[in-house]
């Protein structure tokens, strides 16, 4: 039987109205701009991949680099004992349908406007989640900045490496042989500090033997304002850390204020008394702070590119924005002092915010904290973790390693921690 004309018309009406309703839908779907490709970035990004590909939301994810480097072990890549490559993660093998990756930097968050401005391009957003990471703090202390080499990313952890061994080489191809060149000043002894001079007992003795140095000609010296080494863990755990870093060869100075740097010396205090210490390589880990671009955007809330968060991770008085990883300082109801910034709790924020996003998550953000581990080279180090285990020396070791490969699941997939992981 032949459609009458009013049959095809009603058919092509309705046809056109569900034209309208899919245009609808699409016009409707949220649009997330993720900031920061770091370990909270990624969590959201992975937390949000179900519904991108589902088309439920556009995700898009802008970051400097190329990459995705493990900043849990920048200390391994300064002392050159891996390569950089060993802990980075190419962005690209990590993009799956209805997310778009733009390489490129961050300049300008306009909250009103909702937009967020890179160097190349201008993104509307409906979500925005920032995590964009640290950057070196040296608390204004004289000549810090120009004179000391942070622990920053990559390719500040590559200039330590590099800076390390052509002092070395250059003590011992020339006539004058100045002890400073293969000296170390480490400015500060937390976790970060603590890990960068375990990984130098395995260096100095490398390039001692490479270079035909003396290895007890070597000064390695590591430095902290604070009375007490490495607090987060018991006294025996960390006289256990300390203990084992002297007895090859490195010199622990607590109460040491550190007062000015030059390009060869730190100048610091110890019980009122000034003295200067001298080496050709001088590294600082003692201070971080998150993103300058924080301050900027949100000046009324932000102190040092930090921002205390609402319970849901947000910017207090815009729901749309989320603050995770080292941008993020969260304290959590009941207490006093925000969380330090970690991998783990970067890799929490990142899972919570990205089913929020989703709509799987509708309460507070709770942190569960699993514990900490310090590595003391590849082969010893100290770890309190959750349920009150506790290890030493070489479980101790790999045990962080065996915690880097689930974060890197956490924010990643099993395949890509498995290439990943250096467990063996």
């Amino acid at each position: 039987m032949m459609k009458t004309v009013a049959a095809v018309e009603m058919a092509a009406a309705a046809d056109k109205n569900t034209k309208k309703q899919l245009k609808g839908e699409i016009n409707t779907m949220k649009n997330v701009v993720i900031l920061g490709a770091g370990y909270a970035g990624l969590t959201t990004l992975k937390g949000l991949k179900k519904a991108a590909k589902a088309g439920e939301v556009k995700v898009t994810l802008v970051n400097k680099n190329s990459y995705h480097y493990d900043t849990v072990n920048l200390h391994e890549v300064s002392a050159g004992n891996i390569a950089s490559r060993d802990i980075c993660i190419d962005i690209k093998d990590l993009v799956s349908p209805g997310v778009e990756f733009i390489q490129d930097e961050v300049i300008k968050i306009d909250t009103e406007k909702k937009l967020v401005l890179t160097k190349k391009h201008e993104l509307d957003y409906d979500v925005l989640v920032v995590g964009l990471g640290f950057q070196p703090e040296t608390f204004g202390i004289e000549g810090m900045a120009e004179n000391a080499l942070p622990i920053a990313n990559v390719n500040a952890a590559e200039k330590i490496a590099a800076t390390l061994e052509d002092n070395f080489r250059k003590y011992a191809t020339s006539e004058e042989k100045d002890v400073k060149d293969i000296s170390v000043i480490v400015g500060g002894t937390g976790l970060a500090g603590m890990e960068f001079l375990g990984e130098l007992v395995h260096r100095k003795k490398e390039l001692c033997s490479k270079y035909g140095i003396d290895e007890k000609l070597v000064k390695i010296y590591g430095l902290d304002a604070a009375p007490t080494l490495l607090p987060m863990f018991s006294k025996e755990y960390s006289d256990y850390a300390r203990k084992y870093l002297e007895d090859n060869g490195i010199e622990i100075i607590l109460g040491a204020g550190i007062k000015g740097a030059t390009k060869d010396s730190f100048t610091i205090e110890v019980d009122g008394e000034r003295k200067d210490l001298y080496a050709s390589t001088l590294v600082w880990t003692a201070g971080v702070r998150g993103n300058k671009l924080m301050d900027e955007a949100f000046p009324e809330l932000a102190k040092r590119g930090r921002l205390v968060t609402t319970q849901q991770l947000t910017v207090p008085g815009h729901d749309e924005i989320y603050i995770v990883g080292d941008c993020a300082a969260f304290i959590e109801t009941g207490q006093e002092r925000p969380y330090p910034t970690t991998a783990q709790i970067a890799n929490q924020m990142g899972a919570y915010v990205g089913a929020r996003i989703s709509g799987k998550q509708v309460g507070d953000f709770k942190y569960i904290n699993r514990g900490v581990v310090c590595s003391l080279g590849h082969k010893d180090g100290i770890a309190d973790v959750m349920g009150g285990k506790k290890a030493k020396g070489f479980k101790a070791a790999k045990l962080k390693k065996i915690i880097e490969a689930k974060a890197i699941y956490e924010l990643t997939d099993f395949v890509t921690a498995l290439k990943n992981q250096r467990i063996l």
